[in-house]
């Protein structure tokens, strides 16, 4: 996957969902998200962040076409 469509996906999400909090004082947080402007196609990208203040840089460890786990998590779980 393209970094910059990864990249646009995370600045233009339609739908952010924290999924499990670890141990560490980070958080994997999923975004959903087109990989560019002039398409319907979507992304799904999972972030760990730091949400313990300690100011670590963000990773991101998945990114792929949006699959039929997280359309549905989607789906079932509205904003």
């Amino acid at each position: 996957m393209p970094r910059h469509d990864a990249q646009y996906a995370l600045l233009h999400p339609n739908y952010v969902r924290d999924l499990e909090h670890n141990d560490d004082g980070t958080v994997n947080r999923l975004f959903i998200g087109p990989a560019h402007a002039q398409t319907t196609r979507e992304l799904e990208v999972i972030v760990r962040i730091a949400i313990d203040g300690s100011g670590r840089e963000a990773v991101v460890f998945h990114v792929m076409q949006l699959g039929p786990k997280f359309r549905r998590l989607r789906e079932e779980n509205p904003r």
